[in-house]
């Protein structure tokens, strides 16, 4: 019996001991929101990214998302579907006969903790992905904390 109290406070202590992580979702929501697709709207641009990607302004996530989506030196919030090619190109999202599509926005927005009992720190980043298809093109964005905000226990 001693020695099964020894092993559960071992254990017990080396749960405390590591840090702990956790994700939370607080927001997933879908709207459908009518967009515009003109040479204005959907372009191929390097602001932002390593390479040319695809985008789309979408400027309903200025009262969709948490965080601002947009790129510095872009008018409005964006999406992105990824590098532009032959095959991904603003022509092929744009059609001159249907100017507006009326697409889902799916936002999500996630909390990541990590408390660490042993340090006595707690950590919080938010996390936010923003989803759409768009005339059988994905489209994606991400955005959050550049780093965990960190807080001590109190003693």
């Amino acid at each position: 019996m001693k020695a099964l109290i020894i092993i559960l406070s071992l254990i017990q202590f080396q749960a405390f001991a590591s840090p702990v992580e956790s994700k939370r979702v607080l927001k997933d929501t879908t709207t459908y929101i009518p967009l515009s697709l003109t040479r204005e709207s959907v372009f191929c641009t390097d602001r932002g990214y390593g390479n040319v990607q695809l985008k789309v302004s979408v400027p309903d996530l200025d009262w969709l998302a948490h965080f601002d989506h947009r790129v510095v030196g872009e008018g409005f919030p964006c999406i992105t579907a990824g590098t532009c090619s032959g095959s991904l190109s603003p022509d092929s999202i744009i059609n001159p006969n249907e100017r507006i599509a009326v697409v889902a926005i799916r936002v999500i927005l996630t909390e990541h903790t990590k408390i660490d009992r042993v340090a006595k720190t707690c950590q919080q980043m938010l996390s936010e992905n923003i989803l759409s298809e768009i005339r059988g093109r994905k489209f994606t964005h991400q955005k959050g904390d550049a780093e965990y905000k960190q807080a001590d226990f109190e003693k």
